[in-house]
């Protein structure tokens, strides 16, 4: 069929530019795009026959319903006490990242939107709770057990929609995997609004793929999907930009049918905007900061000032120089945006902007392949299985980060691990570089290969020509394209794909 051969094509076509770019940044640091457009050209034709052969397994094969029924409970508490070895390893939990920053504001009273004030309010109202009783890490654990019972309570009910949609054995092996997969026990301990949103949004992902499944909606789904899409909508805002293009997308995909589950996610949408708004007003939280959308843009005329600075006006060196004072252009790493856009001055964009855009118009048309190498390098671990971590930072942050309370006078947080030298092992295999020193095992862990499988899922639902699974399936994919205007691709920012694979690679029927 023609739709088979096109859809073939363009994944073939796809994934044969993303490998040679891909492989140009790992092994270059830079692209070479007229080489790079006749590889993938070659690679393309062995790319589609093997596509076309992957897309054939298992097609036209009938969903077994097995004899014994799911059992969500069951289920639940198998892969939360998968997750209890971790949690003596990593206890109270591992608080790094942004967690002294959302502590912060807690015990100042100083709220910004900067992180998710849902997540904040629980992080700190834990932490606060175990102080208030002597034990501060008393407070640590607790929050680390509700999150661990939150994230086991989601994955349990992705299953057993799973389970209604392509029967008890898909949900077994979807429950299995959310059980022993490692990332999945190293993230249930971590405390990141990463691990709470990728729950809810998996779980949303399968009561909405449901619903567009099913062409119905009752009230319980309805009630589950309006709930859990406002929830991972409030941890992440990365949730409401993926959902708001996703809606606009789903009648065209899905027809009249459709109508209900758009009619769910506007209404989880609502929901979001606002408890968001009340969660504001109640703690007066400011604004957060704009430069925190601007990564692409830093990055670009970070590498432009440092690599071709010989290029540029007095004029266009000079605007980069005021938005990066103090030389900071020349804090810049091609994986990372964070060096720069800390020193990133917004205050100054905001009060000239067409001024600067101009500038970075300009900029961009004197060398457009600088700014393409700025993404390319920036980007990349998230667009191909590199063989080599190649990011600076951690792939995963273990343990408690004694850094950045210099605002706390009282005791802090601290590792009173069961078993350090368990912790400090995996901090070093796994948390530095994502196992990728370890031969086969360090590829269930690269980022660019679980990517890679995403959006496989996804392609094999326009192939077999079911377009409201193919709508489902659109929204993870949306939402890593939000990902990849973050800044810097890490370990947790795969996590919430990780947790998609089993509901895009299950089978259902639309009826």
């Amino acid at each position: 069929m023609v739709r088979k051969r096109v859809v073939t094509g363009l994944g073939a076509a796809m994934y044969a530019l993303l490998g040679v770019f891909g492989w140009q940044a790992e092994h270059m640091g830079q692209s070479d795009p007229v080489r790079g457009l006749l590889a993938a050209l070659l690679l393309s034709v062995p790319a589609y026959a093997l596509l076309a052969q992957l897309f054939r397994i298992g097609e036209g094969k009938r969903i077994q319903r097995g004899a014994k029924p799911f059992r969500p409970l069951r289920a639940f508490l198998g892969i939360f006490l998968c997750y209890l070895p971790m949690f003596a390893v990593a206890f109270p939990g591992s608080f790094a990242y942004d967690v002294p920053f959302q502590l912060e504001q807690v015990f100042t009273g100083a709220y910004s939107s900067h992180h998710p004030l849902l997540h904040t309010l629980l992080l700190g109202g834990c932490v606060k709770l175990g102080r208030l009783l002597g034990n501060i890490n008393l407070g640590a654990a607790l929050y680390t057990a509700v999150q661990m019972i939150a994230l086991a309570a989601c994955f349990a009910a992705a299953c057993a929609s799973i389970a209604r949609q392509a029967g008890a054995r898909a949900a077994r092996f979807a429950a299995v995997f959310f059980a022993v997969y490692p990332l999945h026990m190293m993230m249930a301990v971590n405390a990141t609004k990463d691990v709470l949103f990728s729950g809810l949004f998996v779980l949303s992902l399968a009561l909405w793929r449901e619903a567009l499944a099913g062409g119905r909606m009752r009230p319980g789904l309805l009630a589950g999907s309006v709930l859990c899409g406002a929830g991972m909508m409030l941890l992440r805002n990365n949730a409401i930009y993926a959902v708001a293009v996703w809606l606009a997308l789903l009648p065209l995909l899905g027809g009249k049918r459709a109508l209900r589950p758009v009619g769910a996610a506007l209404l989880a949408l609502a929901v979001c905007m606002g408890a968001n708004s009340a969660m504001k007003t109640a703690t007066g939280a400011a604004k957060g900061d704009l430069c925190e959308m601007l990564s692409w843009p830093i990055q670009q005329l970070a590498r432009v000032r440092n690599l071709h600075g010989d290029r540029l006006t007095g004029e266009e060196m000079q605007a980069i120089d005021e938005l990066m004072p103090g030389g900071a252009w020349a804090l810049y790493d091609p994986t990372i945006s964070d060096p720069v856009k800390f020193e990133f001055d917004t205050e100054r964009f905001l009060a000239d902007p067409g001024k600067y855009l101009r500038a970075y118009a300009s900029i961009g048309m004197k060398c457009p392949k600088a700014y393409f190498d700025a993404l390319l390098m920036h980007t990349y671990s998230f667009l191909y299985p590199y063989g080599e971590y190649g990011v600076s930072g951690y792939y995963l942050q273990m343990g408690v980060t004694d850094q950045y309370y210099d605002w706390c006078d009282f005791e802090r947080i601290s590792s009173q691990s069961f078993a350090p030298r368990v912790l400090a092992s995996l901090s070093w295999r796994f948390g530095a570089q994502g196992a990728m020193q370890i031969p086969v095992v360090g590829y269930l862990f690269n980022m660019g290969l679980i990517v890679w499988l995403m959006l496989f899922f996804a392609l094999r639902e326009a192939y077999r020509g079911r377009w409201r699974l193919f709508a489902a399936a659109l929204l993870p994919v949306l939402l890593w394209g939000t990902f990849l205007l973050g800044p810097v691709m890490a370990g947790r920012y795969i996590y919430p794909f990780v947790c998609c694979l089993p509901v895009l690679a299950s089978g259902t029927k639309e009826s």
